[in-house]
């Protein structure tokens, strides 16, 4: 059955493209038709030359164009313009413009450009321009521009310039400028500018106006808005490794990337407390504002877990809010320095002070908690260190 089903869709593509190739013929509208089998029909061989405003076919009907209502158990064919609702089993395929609504078990294709709304099992195709909405099982696909809504359950392909959103299981994809809300289960991929929203494990665009959340975010260029995730890449964003000493963690290394106005951090550290010596790793989130061209103020949240040596399975967690004054001598070194709000948690109470990593300096608040089973500490430091940003 699945043979004949692919069959029936194969023999109607080429009933199209040979259709198509040929010269236009003058068509004649007729109220209704009824087709068991093309040609076996009311308008037998010659149903490719007539728009009908009601058209049945019990397996497979191919028509001259549509009016109005179309029906079939298998396929619907029409070589001409459709305007109005077509329902099929398995395929409604037009070699023309299709305007109205498509519903198919299988898939809808239309060769020309559509304003229509498509509900299809597995695909939904236009090979022009559309308007309006794509919904399908598996995948949905415009060639050229579009304007309104494809969710589909796998995937989504424009290949134009999009207004609207794009919903899909795994992967969006947009080949020219998009406006609205691209949001997948893993992948967006946008190859123009973005106005607009990404959601989704992986997001890509070229110059961004909006918000891409993910995992992993690369854009040319924001005009405004942020990115925010895990890895967030602008190629002409902000990028910037900074060297800094504090009171709590000796020698610090910061990788910042993004945007000024939001960046991710990724951390390493070294100190010691007396004889032990410890490692640190964190990761945060940070934000730059412009006081003038040299002089930047920064406001840094990061989570640092400190890492003891040997290893000690015990929370030790230094959160830190540091917000600094920077001066940059051009595009490329700069230094900073300012206060640091120090939140320091540790699975040993405050009487076991020595057992910590961290020499806490003095508490503006300290308690334990947990039943005694640890303790927080918060301080105010200072931290200061050299930019080289590339």
């Amino acid at each position: 059955m699945k043979t004949i089903k692919i069959k029936l869709i194969i023999l109607s593509c080429l009933t199209i493209f040979s259709a198509s190739a040929q010269n236009d013929t003058t068509v004649a509208s007729r109220p209704a038709q009824v087709s068991f089998f093309y040609p076996l029909g009311t308008n037998g061989i010659d149903s490719p030359q007539y728009v009908n405003n009601l058209s049945f076919n019990i397996l497979y009907g191919v028509n001259g164009g549509l009016n109005g209502f179309e029906l079939g158990g298998l396929v619907n064919t029409e070589l001409g313009a459709v305007n109005g609702i077509q329902i099929a089993g398995l395929a409604n395929i037009n070699a023309k413009q299709a305007d109205g609504i498509m519903i198919s078990g299988i898939t809808n294709i239309v060769k020309d450009s559509s304003q229509s709304v498509a509900i299809a099992g597995i695909s939904n195709i236009v090979g022009g321009s559309a308007n309006g909405a794509q919904i399908a099982g598996i995948s949905n696909t415009v060639n050229g521009n579009f304007n309104g809504i494809q969710a589909a359950g796998i995937a989504n392909v424009n290949n134009g310039s999009l207004i609207g959103l794009q919903v899909a299981g795994i992967s969006n994809t947009n080949n020219g400028h998009f406006i609205g809300a691209q949001v997948s289960g893993i992948s967006n991929l946008n190859t123009g500018n973005l106005t607009g929203l990404q959601i989704g494990l992986l997001n890509k665009a070229q110059k961004v106006n909006g918000l891409q959340l993910g995992l992993f975010n690369y854009a040319e260029e924001f005009e405004r808005g942020v990115p925010f995730g895990l890895i967030n890449i602008v190629k002409n964003g902000f990028h910037a490794f900074d060297l800094s000493v504090s009171e709590a963690i000796f020698a610090n290394v910061s990788l910042k990337s993004g945007v000024n106005n939001l960046y991710t951090i990724y951390k390493a550290g070294y100190s010691t407390n007396g004889d032990d010596q410890y490692y640190t790793y964190g990761l945060g989130i940070g934000s730059m504002l412009n006081l003038t061209d040299k002089f930047k103020i920064a406001l840094d949240l990061s989570a640092n877990h400190i890492v003891d040596q040997p290893f000690n399975p015990q929370i030790d967690m230094l959160n830190k809010a540091d917000l600094t004054l920077r001066f940059n001598f051009n595009e490329h070194i700069g230094v900073f320095a300012g206060p640091s709000l120090n939140v320091y948690l540790s699975e040993y109470q405050l009487a076991d002070a020595d057992m910590q990593t961290i020499n806490v300096p003095y508490t503006l608040y300290a308690e334990d908690w947990w039943f005694y089973e640890g303790s927080t500490s918060i301080w105010v430091g200072v931290n200061g260190g050299l930019s080289i940003m590339f």
